[in-house]
């Protein structure tokens, strides 16, 4: 065989080993640990004032039956990344004055929320460069949980007070009634490069309905970084806009600095309207919510740590001041 066409067919032979792994299916998943709590930002201990959530999303490998299922409800084409997720949380909401017994009617009801979320979500990654280069992630939850006693919220508090030596919560005794919640939220973002892997904005549009809460939201975040493709924003925690709880790097450190602007139109909140039965404790909610975010992503290897401010208007018509809370997550591929 002639020298010209030795090198050709090797050539060939290389490109053909190679295009498969560089088009290859993500073999890992993601685990993030996440908490979130007012003294992280304010220093104050009121209204949202915790949250902490374990999310797992899978890797890329799906069976055929599900990729059928994605792509029957528009969720999935061929080439793109589909990657199944799950949820355990837990969220706490008391009003200011955590030393009263009493109800206090002017203030948020003391709630907790226990619950866990099964989804789908579907990246156009290898698909992007026939759009320009822009990415979407759509991702679909079914999200199940419990409002009330049952969700241990009260208990939680009372051991982390314990724990930081802080004033004893004496009021949940007036905490919502346990109630069963499910909603479905659905949630896209578009990862739009503005300069090549180093500046992007990302939009989102989300809604989620259910017994727990009602909403259409809509906003987008700017990043700003190094190798910022290997995830689309922070993971946090609903109903905050979040980005995604997986990453996929294609370099060994990673990092960007972001902030988004990000409101939602509220049509029921179970944690400020009370019970469905209408016998518990309630306040006027607003109808509009507003929320500005901004922090760090870094990620090296297999790690990745992420940190968060965000800033929430007033939830109800009583409220005083807008919230401040923190969030604090770290995941990690295997």
């Amino acid at each position: 065989m002639p020298k010209r066409s030795l090198v050709l067919a090797i050539g060939i032979a290389a490109n053909t080993l190679v295009m498969p792994i560089a088009l290859a299916s993500d073999s890992k998943g993601t685990l993030t640990v996440a908490l979130e709590n007012d003294l992280f930002g304010a220093g104050t201990d009121r209204h949202y004032t915790h949250g902490t959530e374990i999310n797992y999303v899978s890797d890329t490998y799906q069976p055929h039956w599900l990729k059928a299922m994605a792509g029957g409800i528009g969720l999935y084409d061929d080439g793109d990344e589909l990657r199944f997720a799950w949820s355990l949380g837990q969220q706490m909401y008391t009003p200011t004055d955590l030393e009263r017994t009493d109800l206090i009617v002017d203030d948020r009801p003391y709630a907790g929320w226990l619950y866990t979320s099964f989804g789908l979500t579907s990246d156009t990654r290898v698909n992007a460069e026939q759009t320009g280069g822009v990415r979407t992630i759509d991702r679909i939850e079914l999200i199940v949980g419990v409002v009330g006693p049952d969700s241990g919220a009260e208990q939680t508090q009372r051991e982390i007070h314990k724990w930081l030596d802080s004033d004893e919560p004496r009021g949940w005794d007036n905490q919502l009634d346990d109630e069963v919640t499910a909603d479905l939220a659905y949630q896209r973002e578009w990862i739009v490069p503005l300069v090549a892997t180093y500046v992007d904005i990302v939009p989102r549009v989300g809604v989620m309905a259910g017994t727990s809460q009602r909403f259409a939201g809509v906003g987008a975040t700017l990043r700003v970084g190094s190798g910022i493709n290997a995830d689309s924003g922070p993971p946090l925690m609903r109903p905050t806009a979040t980005g995604s709880h997986y990453f996929k790097p294609d370099q060994r450190f990673y990092w960007y600095l972001f902030a988004g602007a990000h409101g939602r139109y509220v049509d029921h909140n179970i944690f400020l309207d009370g019970n469905s039965d209408g016998e518990s404790h309630s306040v006027e909610a607003e109808e509009w919510v507003g929320e500005v975010q901004a922090g760090l992503v870094m990620g090296a290897g297999n790690w990745r740590l992420t940190l968060t401010e965000i800033y929430r208007s007033r939830e109800f018509e009583q409220q005083q001041e807008p919230d401040e809370f923190g969030s604090l997550a770290v995941s990690y591929r295997f």
